[in-house]
C-alpha cells in the first residue's frame, strides 16, 4: 500500500490503518516485532518521522507497545474479555472511542475539503 493524495485521511494515518489491518487478520501476531521505522518508511515510501507519527498512533490505540531500546511489538491481545484484568474492558471501549473520534474527524475534514471546492466551482 502507498499512501495516496486522494485520501483524506493523513499519511501517517494511512499507514497506522494498514499496518493496524496486518494485527487485526493475524498476519503480525501477539508478541512479533514490527520492522524498523526506516524499513517501514521505506516500505510505504515515506520519511521516517511520518512512520514514527504512524507507529505512534498505533500505540496510543493499544495495538501496539513501544520499548524503548528494542522497537514496537503487537501487543498481547487475550483471546476474550474473561481472560482480561479488571477495568481492561473498559480500556477497550475507550481506545474504540478514540479511533471513532478519529475517523469522524477524518470526515469532517473531507466535509469541509468537499464543501470548499463546491464553493469555488
Amino acid at each position: 500500500m502507498t499512501p495516496t493524495a486522494d485520501d483524506a485521511r493523513r499519511v501517517n494515518e494511512q499507514i497506522a490503518d494498514a499496518l493496524r489491518a496486518e494485527i487485526v487478520s493475524g498476519k503480525l501476531r501477539p508478541g512479533e516485532k514490527l520492522p524498523a521505522v526506516r524499513h517501514i518508511a521505506a516500505r510505504f515510501q515515506v520519511a521516517a518521522g511520518t512512520a514514527t507519527k504512524a507507529l505512534q498512533l498505533l500505540v496510543k490505540g493499544g495495538f501496539i507497545r513501544a520499548d524503548s531500546t528494542r522497537g514496537y511489538f503487537v501487543s498481547d491481545r487475550p483471546e476474550t474479555l474473561a481472560e482480561q484484568g479488571p477495568g481492561s474492558e473498559f480500556l477497550t471501549i475507550m481506545r474504540e472511542i478514540e479511533l471513532l473520534r478519529a475517523h469522524l474527524a477524518r470526515l469532517d475534514d473531507r466535509l469541509q475539503q468537499l464543501e470548499s471546492s463546491t464553493r469555488a466551482d
